[in-house]
């Protein structure tokens, strides 16, 4: 007895292919991954300019006195522009708007270079 096979040459061979590139999760995981990564980049380098300790003169604001003469009295010990300046003192020391009062005391920023 003799076994015989019978081949067809017009059926499709099974074939395994392996698969190139990346799946969906690994993409996924990738971006998730890389943003998690540049988001606490970005936390840790403005972290570091907020805790940045600025060399203050502390002033008391006499009569007649307003932001805009302050900065320019304070402008070369500052090594800013007036109205940089102006910004300056408003953040330093938390200040929404530009009206100010006689007798406070305000932190003017100036330059940590000024005594080389």
């Amino acid at each position: 007895m003799s076994v015989m096979t019978v081949h067809n040459r017009f059926a499709k061979k099974e074939t395994r292919r392996a698969r190139v590139g990346i799946t969906r999760g690994q993409a996924i995981m990738f971006v998730v991954s890389f943003s998690l990564f540049f988001y606490l980049l970005t936390e840790l380098v403005f972290a570091s300019d907020a805790n940045a300790v600025l060399p203050v003169k502390e002033v008391t604001v006499r009569e007649g006195d307003s932001l805009w003469k302050l900065a320019i009295r304070y402008q070369e010990e500052a090594q800013m522009e007036v109205n940089e300046l102006i910004l300056a003192i408003q953040e330093v020391n938390e200040l929404e708007s530009v009206i100010i009062y006689p007798g406070q005391t305000l932190k003017i920023p100036v330059s940590s270079e000024q005594g080389l």
